[in-house]
């Protein structure tokens, strides 16, 4: 049952709140892809009638972890290898201009925190793909925001978040996160020394080693072509 003093504490409107804990199923590997939604299920589990169930799903469909279908309703975004290639080809051009913009951008207390970032990826070699991918994803948005475009740093999140529902199945091994780490801190380097064709080159260089790597690893749970 949904608990409204919840979303009244955090200012979220039922629809909201749904939308979260939805979110927050999927991208824990409770809702795998190709999960259907259906209205009727979800309100009895929730307690809720059907109309914010589907403004929670609009919701999920506006951050593309959702597909909405005519005639079959919603299911977790179920991706295909080319569609992973896609997504990371866009990552890569879309985060290669932000990290360009921030260069001249970030100021001592932001860049501090990309390094923090950097050691904190170091400790979590081990970790669960979920804490991994999460630190991985906080560096990035970070760069985003810190681009001066709100436009930009929307279309990354929204990119983004397309590949995040299969976050449970891309456990990051210990080779794999020094490579993620040492990327990581070139482009933090470069951003620091204010070069901007450099930090643009080495985000474009980690993001297209981390869809080639996403490519291979999820290859056993993605959609067929």
């Amino acid at each position: 049952m949904i608990d409204p003093v919840t979303a009244f504490d955090r200012g979220e409107s039922t629809a909201e709140l749904l939308a979260r804990r939805l979110t927050q199923e999927i991208l824990d590997g409770h809702l795998p892809p190709g999960t259907r939604l259906r209205e009727e299920a979800l309100a009895s589990r929730f307690r809720v009638s059907r109309t914010p169930i589907r403004e929670a799903l609009l919701l999920l469909a506006g951050t593309g972890l959702v597909a909405l279908e005519r005639n079959r309703g919603a299911t977790v975004l179920a991706l295909s290898e080319s569609d992973v290639a896609e997504v990371y080809h866009l990552r890569a051009v879309l985060e290669a201009e932000a990290a360009a913009l921030a260069a001249t951008r970030m100021n001592g207390h932001a860049l501090d925190q990309l390094d923090r970032s950097c050691d904190q990826l170091a400790r979590l070699h081990e970790a669960p793909a979920a804490e991994q991918l999460a630190a991985d994803t906080a560096f990035h948005y970070a760069i985003a925001e810190a681009s001066g475009s709100d436009r930009l740093c929307t279309m990354i999140r929204q990119i983004c978040a397309i590949p995040e529902a299969y976050r449970s199945f891309m456990a990051y091994t210990a080779n794999d996160m020094t490579t993620a780490e040492s990327q990581h801190r070139a482009v933090a380097a470069a951003l620091r020394a204010g070069r901007r064709g450099e930090a643009g080159r080495s985000m474009r260089r980690h993001v297209q080693w981390a869809g080639g790597l996403a490519c291979v690893r999820l290859r056993p749970v993605l959609r067929p072509e």
